[in-house]
């Protein structure tokens, strides 16, 4: 009995830990790559692969409270991959890009002194794609 009860505490204990963990931005990554490549700092995220399908999420750091934008540049061989950026609860678009597509851009300026997440999302397979985020202070 008590060995039953020791399971059933442990069971318990790490299916806490994992939704505590699971908290904190409400993004997750879910995908199937072949071939996929990805850096990450915490001002700078890259990823790369040749065949990808799902969702893909980075973490960028904004300190300081300082404005900051995001730059992105990107291109994409086969398919369609939207990607979108969440500040302070609110998932906002940042691009969509198709078949034989590239895109490059920036964000407007916002205060940052939190955690900003990138997500780019599939529909569908895509093939051959490289994707570049990061976080800048802007000129004046």
């Amino acid at each position: 009995m008590k060995r039953i009860a020791g399971v059933i505490i442990a069971a318990a204990t790490l299916v806490l830990c994992f939704a505590l963990c699971a908290c904190g931005s409400g993004y997750v990554s879910n995908y199937s790559s072949r071939t996929m490549t990805t850096t990450s700092t915490s001002t700078r995220a890259t990823v790369s692969f040749d065949g990808f399908s799902g969702t893909y999420v980075m973490k960028l750091n904004s300190k300081g409270g300082d404005e900051v934008l995001i730059s992105y540049d990107a291109t994409l061989q086969e398919g369609t991959i939207k990607a979108y950026y969440d500040f302070n609860g609110e998932k906002l678009n940042l691009f969509e890009i198709g078949t034989n597509g590239s895109v490059e851009g920036k964000t407007e300026a916002f205060t940052g002194n939190k955690t900003i997440y990138v997500i780019i999302e599939s529909d569908g397979k895509c093939n051959e794609g490289n994707f570049s985020f990061a976080l800048e202070k802007p000129q004046k």
